[in-house]
């Protein structure tokens, strides 16, 4: 491979997630009330006090409203095209690297770590480690 078609290959996944960052699935679970153990002991202890017989009367109730979710979706979808944006650029950065004449060994792999130890999908961190492998590596 030439260090030309690789740094092609690198802006087209960068154009990629810049003009269609849904096209990953993010998958996000909302509590209501978690009760932890620590050390042993109860994170949280509830008991019901009062009513009679068949009363509805309970001690802690926890519930998430839809309005609840949706803003959360809101604030999750904002942050994630945050993030989809500084990897469109972060993948941009090394292929301007790349097509240096003397590209800089120590960006390209800061880039690289960068990518390997964030959040990016594993499939795009997989094909740029690949492509830059092979450069390296001369195949």
């Amino acid at each position: 491979m030439e260090i030309h078609e690789a740094a092609e290959i690198i802006e087209t996944i960068a154009r990629s997630v810049k003009e269609e960052p849904s096209q990953f699935h993010f998958e996000i679970n909302v509590t209501g009330t978690r009760a932890t153990a620590i050390g042993g002991g109860t994170g949280l202890s509830v008991h019901a006090i009062g009513g009679a017989p068949g009363s509805k009367t309970i001690g802690f109730q926890s519930s998430i409203g839809s309005s609840d979710v949706e803003i959360a979706h809101k604030a999750a979808n904002a942050a994630i095209q945050k993030e989809m944006l500084a990897l469109a650029e972060e993948l941009s950065n090394l292929a301007s690297e790349l097509r240096l004449t003397t590209p800089n060994k120590t960006r390209i792999n800061q880039i690289l770590n960068s990518l390997k130890q964030g959040w990016v999908p594993n499939m795009i961190t997989s094909i740029v480690a690949n492509i830059i492998t092979k450069l390296a590596l001369g195949y």
